[in-house]
């Protein structure tokens, strides 16, 4: 039975555009940045103050499927989640040295889609608009992220969720690892630079 007393603490930056005033989801990415610097305000007070010891990051490129994925697995979580696509090395520090330094336990979710074509056609057709170059630095940037944080915070755990749209449902597959090394080297297969993601999408 599903424990209905345990819900996560969301931050997500989607959310934060729509408290803006004059924000409309054609223009998202005229918002972005300031919503972006409210969430991590926000966080960062969360994480001194909240009495959840977890801390889940989730990460990947704009329409992987991580909100989905959060309200799909994550309910039940006794932690707090940040939403976001986690796809800058320097975001990435920030959050992770002030959860630890608050002596939080950190898991990084990294999802990927199966097709890129796929992902960039469903970020497309999202009313969130973005420039199409935020579909590509943030699947390449989010792919860097997971390998900096993968060989230089052995702490944090890590889980690799590949998504994918199936009879009109979006799914989803948790990859297994024997080990830290299986992983790390199956997340150095997974970089792409915003080219190679170019290229997969017009291919």
């Amino acid at each position: 039975m599903k424990n209905t007393e345990i819900t996560p603490y969301i931050v997500s930056i989607d959310e934060y555009k729509e408290k803006i005033n004059g924000y409309t989801p054609n223009k998202a990415y005229e918002f972005h940045t300031m919503s972006a610097k409210m969430a991590d305000i926000d966080f960062s007070k969360i994480i001194k103050n909240h009495k959840y010891k977890k801390v889940i990051l989730l990460s990947g490129g704009s329409a992987s499927g991580k909100t989905e994925y959060l309200y799909t697995y994550l309910t039940d979580e006794n932690a707090i989640i940040y939403d976001g696509t986690l796809s800058t090395i320097e975001g990435a520090k920030i959050k992770i040295k002030k959860c630890l330094k608050n002596h939080k336990t950190v898991e990084l979710h990294f999802i990927i889609p199966d097709d890129f074509k796929r992902a960039f056609a469903a970020f497309l057709n999202r009313d969130r608009k973005f420039d199409d170059i935020i579909f590509y630095q943030t699947h390449s940037g989010s792919r860097t992220v997971i390998l900096w944080v993968a060989k230089n915070f052995p702490q944090i755990s890590i889980k690799i969720i590949e998504s994918s749209y199936k009879k009109e449902k979006m799914k989803y597959k948790i990859s297994k690892f024997r080990n830290r090394n299986q992983l790390l080297e199956y997340i150095k297969k997974l970089q792409y630079n915003i080219n190679d993601i170019i290229k997969k999408v017009v291919s």
